[in-house]
């Protein structure tokens, strides 16, 4: 996959279709979307084109308020190259990029520098400054320049358009099942193991602390999880289960997110971690004495064996 930075770009060698957006999650929407910009390219012979962003435009023009991605870059690249897209441009979204308007957007960088050919849109995607829209003025301006534009119907689940904020929503109430149905696939999150207390290894249930590759990434509701786990540098993927939230049993206050991989033994500090949420288990709370955690423990682990 060929991923372009915009400020290294004079213009790109060959003609494309191009489709504009964050594509955070990569979500059911999104994926009906790059089915058109691949078969809109294939009818045309040209390039299936991803522009996208370097960091969520939300995170650039509200930055005083908290705003949770779906994926990390890494991850939305990784998906679009999944749905047949060969060729990513990744623009610096700074305040000079929100000051375009979308007609200037299209004239400077879609057209004068992509070479794009046909524009594929979400039915409710848009780009430009919102203090200077013109986007209704595109079609005109498309027209003028001899360029197509494909607009996409919406995709629903449950009689409910698909997008990343309702994603969001799922997660920060917990139904994993309707995550797993807007995006088509598991809830996944990546990051490295980082020291701990050490408190899980004294019960029997070692666990590996997790930093995020992505500080801001969206995780479920507080509670304790049957996850699955692909270590870095290997192929095979462990049953383990997760707690995220405080330790209350040991009046531990502070919200942690902690991974307890069955069936391997394997030293993992410092080591990347790939891990899939599959069901949640139960809430975090605090326990009468630490046998009784145990015990329940060893009911968690069963369960997640079962999974």
């Amino acid at each position: 996959m060929n991923i372009y930075k915009i400020d290294d770009i004079k213009e790109l060698p060959f003609d494309s279709v191009v489709t504009v957006g964050m594509f955070d999650g990569v979500h059911i929407g999104h994926q009906h979307i790059l089915s058109m910009l691949t078969a809109e390219a294939r009818r045309l012979r040209m390039v299936p084109l991803v522009v996208t962003f370097d960091r969520h435009p939300q995170q650039v023009l509200c930055p005083d308020v908290p705003f949770l991605r779906v994926s990390t870059n890494e991850e939305r690249y990784e998906h679009l190259h999944e749905n047949g897209v060969t060729d990513v441009v990744e623009i610096h979204f700074a305040p000079e990029v929100a000051h375009l308007s979308a007609c200037e957007f299209f004239r400077e960088i879609l057209v004068g520098r992509l070479h794009a050919r046909s524009l594929v849109l979400g039915y409710d995607n848009m780009f430009g400054s919102k203090a200077n829209n013109d986007f209704d003025q595109l079609p005109r301006l498309a027209e003028e320049s001899g360029f197509q534009i494909v607009v996409d119907t919406p995709v629903e689940a449950g009689g409910v358009a698909i997008s990343s904020t309702r994603i969001r929503h799922a997660l920060k109430s917990g139904t994993l099942n309707e995550v797993k149905e807007l995006l088509g696939r598991n809830y996944a999150v990546a990051g490295t193991v980082v020291r701990g207390r050490g408190v899980g290894k004294t019960l029997g249930y070692p666990t590996a602390n997790i930093s995020l590759d992505e500080p801001m990434q969206a995780l479920p509701k507080e509670g304790v999880y049957a996850v699955s786990v692909v270590v870095e540098g290997g192929k095979e993927r462990f049953p383990a289960m997760a707690n995220l939230g405080p330790q209350p049993t040991f009046d531990e206050k502070t919200s942690t997110f902690e991974v307890n991989i069955i069936g391997s033994s394997e030293n993992l500090y410092e080591k990347h971690l790939a891990i899939e949420f599959l069901v949640y288990l139960r809430e975090t709370r605090k326990f009468a004495s630490v046998d009784e955690l145990v015990s329940q423990l060893e009911r968690d682990r069963s369960a997640s064996l079962a999974i």
